[in-house]
């Protein structure tokens, strides 16, 4: 923990006893005392009065036991008893906060010195329970807010502005968090918990199949290091108003944690160690692949949180890409102004990568180094996917390209030099001959009476683009979710709308599709502006068949899935979906609802996007 700058630890639903608290005490760990009884009066639920006397009893007596050790920094009365917001009945709610206030009273009289968390979850709501009913009820001194984000909890990306404390800041009252988690790893393997696989498939939003025990444990590792790092990066630089973030759970940040001699860190620990430095240095980057011969689209957040409270002078800020052997592609210095204590500082250096690169696509590592006063503060790292524009372009073909553009992916094939004829609609493209027709963000019924999406075709346009698969023509439908269930309304049945959209995982790797790309790369699509870096815009819903071939698949982030086979399955019909699907007629089509117009700013979008074109033009056309 220590050497991993990892200072607190909470006694999760079962207290430390001396043993552990004497060894917190020597070692310098502090410690947020956690009650004897989790969920204690969950939602509805109400134990008789004898049971409660019992828990009070029992929990007031641990505090009068370990009140005299100085590694103890507050008291935490349970976890997630939650009947604050699930209690159906208002006045039973009101009636629970009163014998948990009482108890909370009785805990100062017997502990005065430490703050108290009036539940590993707890949130003061007024606008529920009135300002005048805290006057009596002693609802503790924290706001605890627990949250799995991108494993229960949409995408870290949505914690890059500070949201965090926007959402839960209550004016007067310190912000922390004793559980904000980003999945676990088992004990043995690295694969992820088998329960969260088989039951929730949760890891299946982050890796898709890869998630699956058959495939290398590395995926899922990689994964989860790389949101726990994210994540913990983006509360030090954004949440200036937060009093601390508690990540859970350090027991599952290492394999053979049970063996003293065996133990040994995952992934996610060294992405903690980074990002929990006291001096820090981050880099906040939205997208992950960029072109050569481009700005680096990152700026830089130096934090000062050093345990003596002294400000920092001001000092040096060394970047470099380095390449998967070693080789320093290229590196520079930029100057950093003073850091005031608890503050933080942004610098937006001139970064451009260099047009000629090792390869035509390379790994990188951006290796940061701040220096104050001739010494090394803080260091760090991230991994990004660098590649120029003859990599995305791929090879070229003979073929004719037919383009109807409706939806502005002009830009994407003209920044990568693919030849095309341009049609200003879909009756004049089926009338030339072409290997390959595109169309984009066709969206049929403006010949429905009160329709304003005009341009974008017609009902008679889909009709036209089914007659000319059915003749062996070959189509890239792209932003097809609008009307891809009406082409093919035997096979597509509907669209999942993405909450995220950000990562996209590959159900066939071994299609010519993904040629180049490796699995883990349909994800994060840089477009060089700061928002959430989209990957698909939706995904498809189809029914299996011979001639339907899901490419690849989104899986909305998401929590429990409960019920029996039929619910659970009924359930993630509505959050799976497929944003790559192919139907094989005559001819074909590919469906696709990926943010391909990143292609001018994203080398995997553009390898995908002349992948699908190769791929298209790779059988004679049979019309």
């Amino acid at each position: 923990m220590k050497a991993g700058n990892i200072e607190v630890t909470r006694t999760h639903t079962t207290p430390y006893n001396e043993l552990w608290m004497d060894a917190a005490d020597r070692n310098g760990i502090g410690i947020s005392f956690e009650g004897t009884w989790p969920w204690l009066m969950l939602a509805n639920a109400m134990p008789d009065t004898s049971l409660i006397r019992l828990w009070a009893e029992e929990w007031l007596g641990l505090l009068r036991k370990y009140r005299n050790h100085p590694s103890l920094l507050f008291w935490t009365v349970n976890n997630e008893m939650k009947f604050y917001d699930n209690e159906p009945d208002f006045e039973k709610a009101k009636l629970k906060m009163r014998i948990i206030s009482a108890v909370v009273k009785k805990m100062r009289a017997i502990d005065p010195s430490r703050p108290i968390v009036f539940d590993s979850n707890y949130k003061r709501n007024e606008k529920k329970f009135g300002t005048a009913f805290f006057k009596d009820v002693d609802d503790g001194d924290i706001d605890d807010i627990h949250a799995y984000i991108n494993w229960y909890d949409y995408t870290i990306f949505g914690q890059f502005n500070g949201e965090f404390q926007q959402k839960n800041k209550n004016e007067g009252r310190p912000l922390i968090s004793q559980e904000m988690s980003t999945g676990y790893p088992n004990a043995e393997t690295g694969h992820a918990t088998r329960f969260y696989t088989l039951v929730h498939q949760t890891p299946q939003a982050l890796i898709g199949n890869l998630a699956y025990e058959y495939n290398d444990p590395a995926y899922f590792l990689r994964s989860q290091a790389f949101i726990t790092g994210e994540l913990a990066e983006a509360f030090r630089r954004t949440n200036d108003k937060a009093s601390g973030i508690l990540h859970f759970a350090l027991a599952t940040w290492f394999r053979n944690v049970y063996d003293p001699e065996k133990i040994v860190p995952y992934p996610a620990y060294y992405a903690l160690k980074r990002a929990l430095q006291p001096v820090l240095v981050s880099a906040e980057l939205w997208g992950r692949h960029f072109y050569s011969g481009t700005r680096l689209p990152v700026r830089f957040c130096f934090v000062d949180d050093r345990e003596d409270g002294s400000d920092l002078n001001a000092g040096t800020l060394h970047w470099e890409l380095v390449a998967a052997n070693g080789t320093s592609i290229l590196s520079g210095e930029a100057p950093v102004p003073a850091v005031g204590h608890a503050e933080r500082v942004w610098l937006e250096p001139e970064i451009l990568i260099p047009s000629l690169l090792p390869g035509e696509k390379t790994p990188v590592r951006l290796v940061l180094k701040y220096n104050v006063n001739g010494k090394t503060l803080s260091e760090n790292e991230y991994e990004l996917l660098l590649a120029q524009k003859k990599w995305s372009a791929g090879p070229r073909s003979n073929k004719k390209i037919i383009l109807v553009d409706y939806d502005n992916i002009r830009p994407a094939f003209e920044a990568l030099d693919i030849p095309f004829t341009s049609a200003a609609s879909v009756s004049e493209a089926v009338k030339m001959k072409g290997d390959v027709y595109v169309f984009a963000g066709i969206t049929s019924g403006n010949n429905i009476p009160g329709n304003i999406d005009s341009g974008k075709g017609t009902e008679a346009d889909i009709s036209l683009i089914r007659s000319l698969i059915e003749k062996g023509g070959k189509v890239l439908l792209l932003d097809a979710a609008a009307s891809s269930g009406q082409l093919y309304p035997e096979y597509i049945k509907g669209k999942i709308s993405t909450t995220e959209g950000d990562i996209v995982n590959m159900e066939i790797p071994e299609s010519p599709l993904f040629d180049g790309i490796d699995e883990p790369e349909l994800r994060y699509f840089n477009n060089n502006r700061r928002e959430l870096p989209s990957t698909c815009k939706s995904a498809l819903k189809v029914n299996r068949d011979p001639h339907v071939e899901p490419l690849a698949s989104y899986v909305k982030v998401h929590g429990y899935i409960n019920g029996d086979m039929q619910r659970r399955s009924s359930y993630m019909e509505t959050i799976k979906g497929f944003p790559l699907v192919r139907i094989r007629d005559k001819g074909e089509v590919i469906l696709s609802t990926m943010s391909l117009e990143k292609a001018v700013t994203d080398p995997v979008a553009g390898k995908l996007l002349t992948n699908m074109l190769e791929d298209l033009s790779d059988q004679p056309n049979k019309q």
